[in-house]
């Protein structure tokens, strides 16, 4: 009975110092994971973010899979780059249709890097350009 008793205070003790060693992991990088390869980490966006399109997978691991770089890609959009900063509900509709035009003049391969370079830009996609690009992506993945 005595050894189960030290090998139950050895397991509780290796979980406490687990446990400390991931909250003092998690201080140093708030809001990121680390790479498995024990790199860098990488910025993990969660699923409850408002500017994720895809909704097979969770949003934000969909994109994560096709984010091969932190390189910004323009998809001759560059007029875009004046909504940096707002929210998706803050668009007039003149606005809202520069979006569209950009929209609906992507290839279905581009439309991934496109949403993915928006985010990286800090470009929140208005409220209904999202709902569209969700409706577009789904359409254009279950045709192939």
């Amino acid at each position: 009975m005595i050894p189960a008793f030290y090998i139950f205070c050895l397991m509780v003790a290796v979980g406490v110092v687990l446990y400390l060693l991931d909250l003092r992991s998690r201080k140093k990088h708030p809001g990121q994971a680390a790479e498995p390869g024990g790199g860098q980490p990488a910025a993990t966006p969660t699923c409850a973010d408002t500017t994720c399109a895809l909704h097979d997978l969770c949003p934000s691991e969909a994109i994560m899979q096709c984010a091969v770089s932190n390189e910004i890609v323009y998809y001759d959009d560059e007029e875009l780059d004046a909504f940096k900063g707002r929210g998706a509900r803050d668009y007039t509709e003149a606005e809202i249709e520069q979006f569209r035009d950009v929209l609906y003049t992507l290839k279905p391969a581009d439309m991934l890097g496109w949403e993915q370079s928006v985010t990286k830009r800090g470009i929140v996609l208005p409220t209904s350009i999202r709902d569209e690009f969700i409706a577009l992506y789904n359409d254009a993945k279950t045709s192939n």
